[in-house]
């Protein structure tokens, strides 16, 4: 006879995945461990955070591993000499590096913004050279926003990969999506990713060098010369040879500068190269930027200098060829690893509790999680393979979240019994297993402060624990979301910029707004002319089919709409309604009545306090 109580079933039934994960560990790993992961949160309840001068509180732990090795010293930002004639801005972790000529200056890497070209020129005249920038190289799209106010004048030749000027004008933030009409969630991610919206000071104040300010004024400017793989220029009588990458961009460069044996990348991070990335992005196939390491590896260069991810120059042949052997091989095998467990059975959600790096790879300084961290990239790779579905029949079909969680909550003697076994939790120090069940209780009643609290509670404990800005910052977001914050969302839009830099592009993406209840039954093509580009959304069985050219279309527009780009551009951001835009525009009532059947552009928070009609279970 079964004798358990409707409490323990809860806890058995929620804590059953971690405890057949840890069976399978025994089965599968033959490596030296260290703590689990799930075990670091859930079994140290005598971990104690560090508390940084700005007052936030951070696992400290990999960034001490790290810090000698980055170009954040607590230093002002500057530009030091690491070769003849080349200089590396410190200060930064993408400051860049600068070659001086004859005739000129080189400049690899421009910043993310118009702020930091401006900030990047100051440094080099204080510090480097009077001389015109001659030369502008884009070691990758991120970093290639601050070109006009770093050159402030000067006429230079623009360097980059082929792909470049198409990767910058069609990316949003950070990346080019798979689904470009997904921007606007990789947007609100990557804000949470970078810690943007994350304040100075206090308990979950940004971690300094770890954060981005995205969304400024870009500077950008288009390629004017472009090198493909192997490809060679001679610049004021340097040469300089470049190689295609593919690491968190598909347009990364590696310079060679064969002449002084050295090497500008955005390759050797100093931190496991982040092949996954919470934020979402398109996949990252972990070979290619294994190979990328290889192909600098096999120059053989006596001095590297990574731009993007923020290192210090490496100097030596053979201290660059220890470096990127562990690299690669932390990289492959969490990969290799990934693919055996896969293939030996294990769910893709469990893998990250099977896969641990091996005492002699952690050894390495550059090994470390103090950006991604490595147990949150294997589930990527057998979802590339084989998609969300696992293969048991279980996962085919779920109740929803809500539904489950309301008959677990009945099954454990109601929502008082589970809110005791979460406050029993935490002072265990069970702060997955606290986790989990505050998920139920804000699940069951999401507007109730007290479990919202007790979730919130948990995912600040959670970042703290955690030693990678990522995860850190995705944990935080969420509990300040739950605590009332409306700054952090899944669900951004694009910037003005875009906007207005393609109006059909916009109209087109506008498509996937439309609110199936309001256009059931309805049929209508309705025009945009936004500063004289014409296009138009033809809605018909509760779809919106995009016509790029509406007066060429079988069916005629029945309406029209014309506005400037930058009133689309509000319109289309949320920031003009829409009868403010119709009133704005002089658009005619059935102008007004096709476009209404489209959602207004509204900031959700990432936790919502009340159910939204959204939920499948009001259905």
């Amino acid at each position: 006879m079964n004798t358990s109580s409707p409490q323990s079933e809860l806890k058995r039934r929620l804590a059953g995945r971690l405890a057949a994960a840890c069976m399978a560990l025994l089965a599968f790993s033959t490596t030296p461990s260290h703590a689990q992961a799930w075990r670091w949160y859930n079994e140290n309840p005598s971990f104690t955070p560090a508390t940084l001068p700005n007052g936030t509180v951070i696992n400290f732990n990999e960034w001490k591993k790290a810090l000698p090795y980055v170009r954040i010293d607590g230093k002002p930002p500057r530009a030091e000499p690491v070769a003849d004639k080349v200089w590396m801005v410190y200060g930064y972790f993408y400051g860049p590096v600068i070659i001086e000529r004859p005739n000129g200056l080189l400049v690899f890497s421009t910043g993310e913004n118009e702020e930091d070209g401006k900030k990047f020129r100051e440094i080099i005249r204080r510090d480097v050279s009077t001389k015109p920038i001659i030369a502008i190289f884009y070691d990758h799209a991120h970093y290639a926003k601050g070109a006009k106010s770093l050159l402030d004048g000067d006429s230079a030749m623009i360097v980059a990969h082929p792909d470049s000027n198409k990767t910058v004008q069609e990316s949003g933030f950070l990346g080019k999506p798979n689904i470009p009409e997904m921007l606007p969630a990789l947007n609100g991610r990557a804000r949470i990713h970078f810690g943007t919206d994350m304040p100075d000071k206090g308990p979950d104040a940004k971690m300094g060098a770890a954060s981005l300010d995205l969304g400024k004024k870009s500077a950008w400017m288009p390629a004017t010369l472009t090198l493909g793989d192997g490809e060679s220029i001679t610049v004021d009588g340097l040469e300089i040879q470049a190689f295609h990458a593919i690491t968190d961009t598909e347009d990364t460069l590696t310079f060679w500068i064969p002449s002084q044996k050295l090497v500008i990348d955005n390759v050797m991070w100093p931190c496991l190269p982040n092949l996954y990335t919470l934020r979402g992005d398109r996949y990252r196939e972990p070979e290619q930027w294994t190979s990328a390491i290889k192909k600098i590896r096999d120059l053989e260069p006596e001095i590297e200098l990574d731009v993007g991810g923020g290192a210090k120059a490496l100097k030596g042949r053979e201290a660059i060829k220890k470096t990127a052997n562990a690299l690669i091989d932390a990289s492959s095998f969490v990969y290799d690893q990934a693919i055996r467990l896969t293939n030996q059975g294990v769910r893709m959600q469990e893998l990250r509790h099977h896969i641990v790096l091996p005492a002699s790879l952690l050894k390495n300084p550059y090994v470390n999680e103090v950006y991604g961290q490595y147990d949150t990239f294997p589930q990527a790779y057998a979802d590339h393979s084989h998609g969300w579905f696992s293969g048991h029949a279980e996962d085919l079909h779920a109740l929803p979240r809500s539904v489950e969680s309301k008959k677990w909550v009945e099954l454990s003697g109601g929502e008082a019994k589970v809110y005791e076994a979460y406050r029993v939790a935490v002072g265990k120090g069970e702060h997955l297993w606290a986790k989990d069940l505050a998920v139920v209780l804000t699940d069951v009643a999401p507007a109730n402060r007290t479990y919202r609290q007790a979730l919130a509670d948990s995912f600040r404990t959670l970042g703290r624990y955690s030693p990678g800005s990522i995860t850190r910052n995705f944990y935080l977001a969420s509990a300040r979301s739950l605590e009332g914050e409306t700054t952090h969302t899944l669900g951004s839009v694009q910037e003005a910029e875009w906007v207005v830099a393609d109006t059909s592009r916009a109209v087109n993406h506008l498509r996937t707004r439309l609110n199936p209840e309001e256009a059931s039954g309805k049929e209508g093509e309705l025009a945009f002319d936004i500063g004289g580009t014409r296009s138009a959304l033809h809605i018909r069985n509760s779809v919106a089919e995009f016509v790029a050219e509406p007066d060429k279309h079988y069916r005629k527009p029945d309406a029209t709409i014309k506005a400037s780009p930058e009133m689309f551009a509000r319109y289309f951001r949320g920031e003009l309604s829409l009868a403010a835009f119709v009133k704005e525009s002089g658009a005619n009532a059935q102008a007004a009545a096709l476009l209404g059947l489209f959602d207004e552009f509204h900031q959700v928070p990432m936790y919502p306090v009340a159910a939204s009609g959204l939920d499948p279970s009001a259905h």
